[in-house]
């Protein structure tokens, strides 16, 4: 069976991470996959896709698409001057994409992102097509109106229950499957804990040994909570006057589509604000995540919108860290309520802060609940299960396709 996958960023978000999951566990694995990945852009993921072994090529997309997104902040004359712009240039790059995937021999165009699952759909109408998504499709105001074409003669593999649910609210006539993501178990594993790097790479002190250290792990994404953790972070610091409590944000930019994303300037001038200066620094994005769960005691997922997944928690969770989870979207999905993890109200600084205040003031329950995540992880979110289940994906897709 031959793949090839389509992604349009270059960047290491968390859905190019997930693609570079699957392409680890699909090598790993002794199915008879043979695989090829066009990118939209040069960067990163090239390199990361290479390291695998996996052959890579990088197709530039029509002028002014790369920009286009569908953020609240987006300016509406602006989306439509580049849509427009974009447009023209679909027609030939249709045709590179297509003799790309001639040439390679696709069975199936795997496609992640949804640039990627519209140019395919133009591109390649009559090739197997398995649509991956990973976010809410009817909150975004203008993919819910391209999912009939996305979606049509495809397969869709939702990250989440609740992705799916909300796909087929909007067209219960889709084929919809769900596959959580999944992580490499190995990489993510409980470390000795490490105080200094962070620390280091923030520009603060290092802690003392019997600080609690708090991270929020995530891009800049203006969704993510960045505010809701700093605002907790307060509360946290004003109900626990003589503990040692570290925070930390850890990510940076990832996207390109304008008003995407908050800056580092409005992170640092909201930490200055919350008199947190000398408690919580900003880490830059890290390539090596896993050695960042290695200086962290809580793990704090803060999205202030419903999150398709949630990768940080799993990846926290593998790597034994008492996670704090807005409970919301497929995020639920992924922990049990006061046994590996615990929850709070999406948006709710204050509720965020009562669950890390728990949880710093009871250092048996952090040990209960990182246990407890570290096994569930181990039974659930492995690259075995991932390899199969996609693989079983493929063959229905190229059935419902003879």
């Amino acid at each position: 069976m031959r793949v090839m996958f389509l992604n349009p960023a270059a960047g290491l978000g968390g859905s190019e991470r997930s693609l570079l999951d699957i392409l680890a566990s699909l090598r790993r694995s002794k199915l008879a996959v043979e695989t090829k990945v066009v990118l939209f852009a040069d960067g990163e993921l090239v390199r990361e896709i290479r390291a695998l072994e996996v052959e890579v090529a990088v197709l530039p997309p029509p002028l002014g698409i790369e920009t286009l997104g569908e953020s609240r902040a987006e300016d509406g004359a602006a989306s439509r001057t580049g849509l427009f712009r974009a447009a023209l240039g679909i027609p030939s790059f249709a045709r590179s994409l297509r003799r790309l995937i001639r040439d390679f021999r696709a069975d199936i165009v795997h496609t992640n992102g949804m640039k990627a699952h519209v140019l395919a759909a133009l591109a390649v109408p009559d090739v197997p097509r398995l649509v991956h998504l990973r976010d809410f499709i009817g909150a975004r105001r203008v993919s819910r109106h391209l999912l009939p074409l996305v979606g049509r003669r495809a397969l869709i593999v939702a990250n989440s229950a609740a992705v799916r649910s909300d796909v087929l609210a909007q067209n219960p006539n889709l084929s919809v499957e769900v596959v959580h993501n999944a992580i490499d178990l190995e990489e993510f594993r409980p470390r000795p804990r490490e105080l200094a790097e962070l620390a280091a790479l923030s520009g603060l002190e290092a802690p003392p040994e019997r600080a609690v250290v708090v991270g929020l792990v995530a891009t800049y994404a203006w969704w993510k909570g960045h505010g809701t953790f700093i605002r907790a972070a307060a509360r946290v610091r004003a109900a626990l006057p003589g503990r040692n409590v570290r925070f930390y944000i850890v990510g940076g930019p990832v996207y390109r589509a304008a008003g995407s994303q908050i800056t580092e300037a409005d992170l640092r001038l909201a930490v200055e604000r919350a008199g947190l200066v000398s408690d919580a620094g900003l880490v830059p994005f890290q390539r090596d995540v896993a050695r960042v769960y290695q200086g962290l005691d809580v793990l704090v997922h803060a999205s202030d919108r419903p999150e398709p997944f949630g990768r940080t928690i799993v990846e926290a969770m593998a790597s034994g860290r008492a996670v704090v989870i807005a409970r919301a979207g497929g995020a639920t999905e992924l922990f049990t309520e006061g046994h590996t993890g615990l929850g709070f109200r999406p948006g709710d600084p204050d509720d965020l802060a009562r669950a890390v205040v728990e949880l710093v003031r009871d250092e048996a329950l952090r040990e209960r609940i990182s246990a407890a995540a570290r096994t569930e992880a181990l039974a659930r979110f492995g690259h075995e299960r991932l390899a199969e289940q996609i693989y079983g994906a493929y063959e229905a897709l190229l059935r419902t396709r003879r």
